[in-house]
């Protein structure tokens, strides 16, 4: 439950010194938020439990799920050697933040004890995904959640549902699988915790990922080169609804390749974002046909291989 009388802190959890992480740093303090950088990596004994009992069901490698869900129990450790936090941020190195947004996650948080960020899925299609990237979480709500990843990888029935899960990745074709992000979203749901932060709200947002229109919604907003079209009113980022309504957008999430754009975001150099993902999103298309390309000319090749060799007898 929101405690509004306390601090509401942000908290990245990267061991890592980077570019990124630099811009999300310096976006808190123009934001005046407060923001912790946890850099440990001794997640303790409860994540020891986790890996031993991890089943693997990713399109990612082991490492990178586990180095995920690490991160939770790193927080814990946080909360316990700091039993005053009882509500925090989750961010990841890649967001900025901009002013106003502790209030506004105040706000679209209410009385939850988690609120994550997600797109509504199409008919048909449900990847199961919360993600945390700008998460809400009270202390009391981490603590569930680590309690039911471990439960989840520890017992027959909580690996059924997760193999269920990644059987329908795989029936499609589809890169990804189970992730920290499936146990936030069988969490969320199963607790009654299932609202999204990336919600319009008061006629505010937050980003779910800059690369592209989709937002809670799809084709939620305008886009502009190859990410959501930003305009910049008194020092601000707004983003466009296909109406021309303008929404206040409290935090932007550059997923991928687009954290080249995040120096010119906090700038306000709204025309370079735009020119910088355009090429980008070119620059993905083409790796992608070279891909499918260099994949087809495989298999010609071996399928004259298989033409030109002798018959069995």
């Amino acid at each position: 439950m929101n405690m509004s009388n306390t601090p509401l802190v942000f908290i990245v959890v990267e061991d890592r010194q980077n570019k990124a992480l630099s811009l999300c740093r310096e976006s808190a303090a123009r934001a005046q938020e407060p923001l912790v950088v946890l850099s440990s990596t001794d997640a303790g004994p409860d994540y020891e439990r986790l890996c031993a009992s991890y089943v693997h069901l990713s399109s990612n490698s082991p490492e990178f799920e586990k180095i995920c869900f690490r991160r939770y129990f790193l927080l814990a450790a946080f909360l316990d050697a700091n039993p005053d936090c009882r509500e925090f941020v989750l961010i990841d190195s890649d967001v900025l933040l901009f002013r106003g947004i502790g209030a506004h996650i105040r706000r679209v948080a209410g009385k939850a004890d988690f609120s994550g960020s997600f797109m509504r899925p199409p008919p048909g299609w449900d990847p199961c995904q919360i993600s945390p990237h700008v998460s809400y979480w009270s202390a009391m709500g981490l603590r569930r959640f680590l309690a039911f990843v471990l439960n989840t990888y520890a017992t027959p029935s909580g690996r059924r549902k997760l193999r269920a899960i990644a059987a329908r990745f795989s029936s499609r074709g589809v890169r990804g699988g189970v992730s920290d992000m499936t146990l936030l979203h069988l969490w969320a749901h199963a607790s009654g915790n299932a609202e999204p932060i990336n919600r319009v709200f008061g006629g505010r947002v937050i980003d779910h990922n800059i690369n592209g229109g989709h937002n809670l919604h799809p084709s939620e907003f305008e886009v502009r080169g190859g990410a959501k079209r930003l305009v910049q009113i008194d020092g601000l980022p707004r983003v466009v609804k296909p109406t021309g309504e303008m929404i206040d957008v409290l935090a932007l999430h550059f997923q991928g390749s687009a954290k080249m754009a995040m120096a010119h975001a906090l700038e306000g150099r709204t025309g370079m974002v735009a020119l910088l993902t355009y090429a980008l999103h070119f620059a993905r298309r083409a790796k992608n046909f070279a891909f499918v390309f260099s994949l087809r000319s495989r298999r010609a090749v071996e399928a004259g291989r298989l033409a030109d060799a002798p018959a069995s007898k």
